[in-house]
């Protein structure tokens, strides 16, 4: 995570020598706070950068979702899981209402098989 830290300081390293080569950093009450100040909003700008690239909005593997329909083995059905209806292709004979588990996902599609653990929801 140390990438993180270098352009913050980059930035900072150029305003301070920005500021050196202008004669505007004379007077330290204010160079050194709203140096503190720009070097964190460059680190907090950079942070969230980075995580949003990292984040995986769809991680459904292992959710339990409802079938809406009878879903033959390797066809393409509608299930339920966390609220939002899907297209899945079933990994084994799946019917109505049955509880699902999703294994994968592929093409906005999710591969489902039955539920061993009815109980969880």
């Amino acid at each position: 995570m140390a990438h993180a830290y270098v352009i913050p300081v980059i930035i900072i390293l150029v305003l301070i020598i920005a500021l050196i080569l202008t004669g505007y950093i004379s007077d330290p009450v204010v160079v050194v706070p709203s140096l503190a100040i720009i070097g964190f909003l460059s680190y907090r700008i950079v942070y969230v950068i980075t995580k949003t690239r990292k984040r995986n909005l769809f991680m459904y593997k292992g959710k339990v979702g409802k079938a809406i329909e009878d879903i033959p083995k390797g066809k393409v059905g509608y299930v339920v899981v966390e609220g939002e209806y899907w297209e899945a292709v079933a990994l084994e004979d799946i019917k109505k209402d049955e509880m699902v588990r999703v294994e994968d996902m592929r093409d906005l599609k999710l591969l489902v098989k039955k539920n061993a653990d009815e109980a969880i929801i």
